[in-house]
């Protein structure tokens, strides 16, 4: 819009936009529509508290951010913070907020973090972990599916017992994730290494994550549970690569049949003799004809001309 300087009329009135509803015309202005499409602003917006119990596992969609206050930014945050802080660590509540983009704000939850102190100093910082939370149609219950089906499977006594044996082996009492490297970080490494050193080759990385086999064969009893609870759940003679390729084959072979089956079908909405009779086959769209062809287990390949000499063939015209 603009204003005339020596009157202050305004010269060209803001563009508005409209839309239909129940017969009259609702005029939006640029700004209004900005609002209406702004559903939450760039700030946490506090909602409530929670219980720590009402918090589950699967909640934890991706990774959280660690948030603590800055009293640079804005003055009193950190008393507020703290506050907030300490009554949900003495409470074991959680916080329940709105953050994220106008557009697509997201549900967290705010965990508070109790100060560890050790003689070597500080082991974790106090603050709060926000936890981005699903929306109720992100949840997934696959168990429902089978528990109206009737068909979910279930393990018998005997591979019960042969899974909790092989737990009871394999028991990591000393683990730690500092223990092994990332094996990708461990790569780009070794290639800043070669390239400061104007080596030609790339120096060996070693895969911390790969099963230790040669552990495993210094441990006889945790080989033997695990072949015991290979034979009780996939059989004595079972052999894992002759399964994949089955497994593939198979995919692969009802891949085809489906495809087959819906061309059949499709192609049997035509009367492809009375076409092939009366020149009409041209008019057809090449999808069309190649349902024929599919259908009776003919090469697709080609241009038009060639497919439809081929389905003349078959037809024997």
């Amino acid at each position: 819009s603009f204003i005339c300087n020596d009157t202050g009329a305004l010269l060209q009135a803001p563009q508005e936009r409209f839309q239909l509803y129940n017969d009259k015309v609702v005029k939006f202005s640029v700004r209004e529509l900005s609002d209406v499409k702004r559903v939450s602003s760039h700030h946490l917006r506090l909602l409530g508290f929670k219980p720590l119990d009402c918090l589950k596992d699967y909640h934890n969609l991706s990774p959280s951010t660690f948030i603590y206050p800055s009293d640079e930014q804005i003055f009193g945050s950190t008393r507020v913070f703290v506050a907030l802080h300490s009554s949900m660590l003495r409470l074991g509540r959680f916080a329940l907020a709105f953050y994220g983009t106008p557009t697509r704000p997201r549900l967290v939850a705010l965990v508070a973090q109790e100060e560890v102190i050790s003689s070597s100093g500080q082991d974790e910082p106090p603050g709060m972990h926000m936890i981005y939370l699903p929306y109720s149609d992100d949840v997934r219950y696959p168990e429902e599916v089978h528990l109206t089906s009737g068909d979910a499977p279930r393990a018998t006594d005997e591979q019960i017992k042969k899974a909790s044996n092989l737990l009871r082996r394999i028991d990591l009492k000393h683990f730690s994730v500092s223990h092994f490297a990332n094996p990708g970080l461990q790569k780009h490494y070794g290639i800043l290494e070669a390239l400061a050193l104007g080596e030609d080759e790339m120096p060996d990385i070693k895969d911390e994550t790969l099963p230790d086999e040669e552990g495993l064969a210094s441990r006889p009893g945790v080989v033997k549970a695990i072949e015991e609870f290979k034979a009780a759940v996939f059989g004595e003679n079972y052999d894992q690569e002759e399964a994949e390729a089955a497994a593939a084959k198979g995919g692969a072979s009802k891949k085809r049949k489906a495809i087959a089956d819906a061309a059949s079908q499709k192609s049997a909405a035509y009367d492809w003799a009375d076409l092939a009779d009366n020149g009409k086959l041209k008019d057809m769209t090449v999808m069309d004809l190649k349902t024929y062809l599919t259908a009776h287990g003919l090469a697709v390949s080609g241009k038009k001309d060639a497919i439809i000499s081929r389905i003349l063939t078959h037809l024997g015209k």
